[in-house]
């Protein structure tokens, strides 16, 4: 059966067992609060030992003071006169306010504002005394150690232990390394921040003094313009310097490029200028105009001689569309011409072919027709004349013009290089000129006093009180800390216990029926005037009335004991201590009270006090002496009359006792006083001490388990209930001893038991 999920109790320190069972997994802040509440005083202690000496060292820290100043990003100054910067202004941008948050951070200027300010000198950042502190020494130690054991060993090891030497301490180390310190502290205490989307820059400084943190903010913010005043005169400074060495070199540059080498090449190389254009370039044009001209003319006296040469002078229809080219007699023998044939044709048509009439106008045309022949003739030989001479004549333009068109490729490539040199020649003379304008730009610039690109809009003032350290702050979480360091040290040491604290441990960890809780009986003592003691024994009463009436109800049926004979029960425990034989005497002696036969059977021969509990004084004969022949039943047995039990003492001691409880008489015994007695009740030792208990496990009926509260580990409880499992013991339950009722209240309920009057038991005569 799964166990019920439970609470888990505290010990009796307020001390809760880890969980078991269904719930083992599952967190219980109630009952978490309640273990806390219950070791409150457990953790007040460590917290008070924890924060007293912190809230003494705080009380003790130096008040820390803060000093702001606050600088502008401003790119545009005024300018006394408009001349361009060396150093360019920088830009408002984001990454621009980025960049100089971390040059005000920069070591650089930290160095500066130390040695400005001589920090050395101050307090706060002096140097500690010469005197090496025990991580040096342990360092030292180290060293001359390896040094030692690199001296016993071969050479390569030797080399690879050895420590290299320590570099002497110079003057000159020694100042270095001071101001290296003492700038490593001023930048701990240095803290920029840039403005939330602004240009704004705001300087802190931390210090134990108020005017050292206002002098050291304002004196950031000073060196800081001063750095960036002298990179902007530095960067004139070398402008200067370089236009100066480059102005000789610029000059010779000029010189010899210039345009007066330019203008004597000119002549030589034919490069001189007509009025629109170079002087072959105007030739050529020229001569294309007088190509184009001939080549015109010549293709009009080709064409007239073609013409011509087709033209019949017989035939005036031939010479009708012929180009005579303006000659006077050929056109006045063509007209000539044209008369004497009208003439004829008049003639043909009066008088006819034959007559005689046409005999003169026939030979005069004849003869006209062959001096037109002639004439044609003539014009046609001087235009084959004129042809031969235009063509002539174009053929003597084209040479000249490839003539020119070979000077004038000649003349553009030195054209070409002419204007490079040209180009040269104005490139040199403007860098000249550009560079002795800057240099005089730059004389004016030093000459005038830079003006850099941020100023202060708020200096540093010397603060009225301290920033920090908080005292109040720090002492609250001193305390919350002390709270959690003292609650952690009560969980650990709870998660440590083992032992078991509830019924619900018994059944969840041993697996056996919580047939009882027992609290813890006190000793009555005269200081007890309330009755504290008389209340707890009034409690221990009523926890063993509980277990009786637990154990009958585990019994079958109610008949009468004498009808079955007496029950033997054994008590036993896992270690000493566990309260067993208080336990069993309480048992036997309300169970008499209550009319019942019982006897106790001290059973513990090696450790016996059950007489102690129920007689005067040891029995002369006891246990031992019944099961060694050396006494009878009756001459073992006392009557304690106040309580009305009988009692077996443990008797004499003996070496062996196993060998005595495990034999037929002791068998018999346990027979014989069954018949006797309703309840037998033996008192046995631990079960994991010695074997008494297990050889006696199977001859009770049942055995009774006894757990000491918060004591017994879990693991000694199970080991001792297995043992007396293997050898046929039949456990009737377990009970939990020796509890604290408070705390167990506690865990079983969750709340403490009420305050007020407790039911008691009578108090047994």
């Amino acid at each position: 059966m799964e166990a019920p999920e439970h609470r888990l109790p505290s010990g009796t320190a307020g001390l809760v067992a880890p969980p078991v069972g269904s719930g083992a997994d599952k967190v219980d802040v109630k009952r978490l609060a309640q273990t806390l509440w219950r070791q409150k005083w457990l953790i007040l202690g460590i917290m008070a030992l924890l924060w007293l000496p912190a809230v003494l060292l705080i009380n003790a820290m130096t008040p820390v003071y803060s000093a702001s100043s606050v600088l502008v990003i401003d790119p545009q100054p005024n300018r006394v006169i408009n001349i361009p910067s060396v150093a360019e202004p920088m830009g408002i941008y984001l990454d621009t306010v980025n960049t100089e948050v971390e040059t005000l951070r920069s070591r650089d200027l930290a160095r500066r504002v130390v040695e400005t300010l001589s920090l050395g000198q101050e307090p706060e950042y002096a140097a500690a005394d010469g005197k090496p502190g025990l991580s040096t020494a342990l360092l030292d130690g180290g060293r001359a150690l390896l040094t030692d054991v690199a001296e016993m060993l071969p050479e390569p090891l030797a080399g690879l232990l050895t420590p290299p030497p320590r570099p002497a301490a110079g003057a000159a180390n020694g100042a270095e390394a001071e101001i290296a310190r003492l700038t490593d502290a001023f930048q701990k205490n240095l803290h920029i921040s840039p403005g939330v989307q602004s240009r704004a820059i705001r300087i802190s400084v931390d210090a134990k003094d108020p005017q050292l943190a206002a002098r050291a903010a304002n004196a950031v913010a000073s060196t800081y313009i001063a750095m960036q005043v002298e990179a902007k005169r530095n960067a004139t400074l070398k402008a200067s310097e370089w236009l100066q060495s480059r102005i000789d070199d610029l000059r010779e540059d000029m010189t010899a490029t210039g345009q007066a080498t330019i203008d004597a090449m000119r002549p030589g190389s034919g490069m001189m200028k007509g009025r629109d254009a170079p002087l072959v370039n105007e030739a050529m044009s020229a001569l294309n105009a007088q190509l184009t001209e001939a080549r015109s003319a010549h293709a009009n006296a080709l064409a007239r001689l073609r013409q011509l040469q087709t033209v019949k002078p017989a035939n005036p229809e031939s010479m009708a569309g012929a180009d005579i080219g303006g000659d006077p007699l050929i056109a006045a023998l063509r007209q000539r011409q044209a008369g004497l044939s009208a003439q004829l044709a008049e003639l043909r048509a009066q008088y006819g072919e034959r007559h005689p009439a046409l005999v003169r106008p026939t030979a005069e045309l004849r003869d006209l027709n062959a001096t037109l022949a002639t004439e044609v003739d003539r014009v046609v030989r001087g235009l084959r004349d004129e042809v031969e001479q235009q063509f002539a004549k174009v053929q003597d333009l084209t040479r000249r013009l490839e003539e020119l068109r070979n000077e004038a490729y000649s003349t553009l490539q030195a054209d070409v290089k002419l204007r490079e040199l040209q180009r040269q020649a104005d490139a040199s003379d403007d860098n000249y000129r550009r560079a002795v304008t800057r240099l005089k730009e730059t004389q004016v610039l030093q000459a005038l006093q830079m003006m850099p690109d941020v100023r202060i809009v708020s200096a540093a003032a010397v603060p009225n009180g301290p920033v920090g350290p908080g005292k109040t702050v720090l002492a609250a979480l001193a305390a919350l800390v002390c709270g959690a360091v003292a609650t952690g040290l009560a969980l650990v040491r709870t998660m440590s216990q083992r032992g078991v604290y509830s019924s619900h441990q018994v059944e969840a960890l041993l697996g056996q029926p919580a047939v009882g809780v027992v609290p813890l009986l006190g000793r009555r003592r005269k200081s007890d005037p309330d009755g504290r003691e008389e209340k707890a024994g009034g409690d221990f009463a009523e926890a063993v009335w509980r277990l009786c009436a637990r154990l009958h109800l585990v019994r079958t049926g109610a008949a009468a004991a004498t009808a079955k004979g007496g029950e033997v029960i054994m008590l036993t425990s896992s270690v000493a201590g566990e309260g067993k034989t208080t336990l069993a005497v309480a048992m036997a002696a309300f169970l008499a009270d209550a009319g019942r036969r019982v006897v106790v059977v001290d059973c513990d021969t090696r450790r016996p006090t059950v007489h102690r509990l129920l007689g005067d004084g040891r029995p002369p004969k006891g246990l031992i002496d019944l099961l060694g022949g050396d006494a009878t039943l009756d001459q073992v047995l006392a009557i304690d009359e106040r309580r009305r039990v009988a009692v077996i003492a443990a008797g004499r001691p003996n070496d062996r006792p196993q060998t005595l409880l495990g034999s037929q008489a002791m068998l018999s015994l346990l027979v014989e006083l069954s018949e006797r007695y309703d309840v037998v009740v033996l008192d046995t030792p631990p079960v994991l001490s010695v074997s008494d208990a297990l050889i006696l496990a199977p001859l009770a009926d049942r055995v009774i388990y006894v757990v000491r509260w918060a004591r017994t580990a879990s693991s000694l409880a199970n080991a001792g209930i297995k043992q007396v499992r293997q050898v046929g013991g039949r456990i009737g339950g377990a009970v939990l001893s020796m509890v604290n009722a408070r705390e167990h209240a506690n865990l079983e309920y969750g709340t403490r038991p009420p305050s007020g009057r407790s039911y008691r038991l009578r108090r047994i005569a």
